[in-house]
């Protein structure tokens, strides 16, 4: 074996998803605004990606974990029909010692909406990749962010 030639190092789908998985948690905690009821979700979503391993056919593994999480955490306040309101108590200590006044914000947006804000802004996905994850339509989550993002601003007291 020639030494000199670099030979690929391939990472294992399961260390993907482990690395993408305090992410994911985080990511959750937006959608559902309840830390411990992310990491639960979190735990499914990384329970069902193993599981269903065989049908990941390569790309990208964190996006798929995390589409697992957010059609988990959407159909878990479907189904619970509520929308979780924002008080003390609930709200994470990270967020509320780094920017308690976007935390308040986006708690006020619609859980579809935050998740595409959160996956646009924060993770840099395309909107064509959000609209997958989230099965609308592309223009759907164009949408989504543009209000989101106005919604904000208007918020936070910043009316450009």
């Amino acid at each position: 074996m020639d030494l000199t030639q670099t030979v690929p190092i391939e990472i294992s789908l399961e260390a993907e998803l482990v690395a993408a998985y305090p992410m994911l948690v985080r990511r959750l905690t937006f959608v559902v605004r309840d830390a411990d009821e992310a990491q639960d979700l979190a735990q499914s979503a990384f329970e069902r990606a193993l599981v269903h391993r065989s049908r990941f056919h390569g790309g990208d593994a964190r996006a798929w974990l995390y589409t697992i999480g957010i059609r988990l955490a959407i159909d878990e306040l479907r189904r619970r029909k509520r929308l979780v309101a924002l008080t003390d108590d609930a709200e994470p200590e990270w967020a509320m010692r780094s920017e308690p006044d976007l935390w308040r914000a986006l708690a006020q947006l619609e859980p579809r909406q935050r998740a595409a804000l959160v996956l646009a802004t924060l993770d840099g996905y395309t909107h064509a990749e959000i609209a997958t994850m989230l099965e609308v339509r592309e223009g759907t989550v164009s949408s989504w962010v543009s209000r989101s993002k106005d919604r904000l601003r208007a918020l936070l007291g910043d009316e450009r």
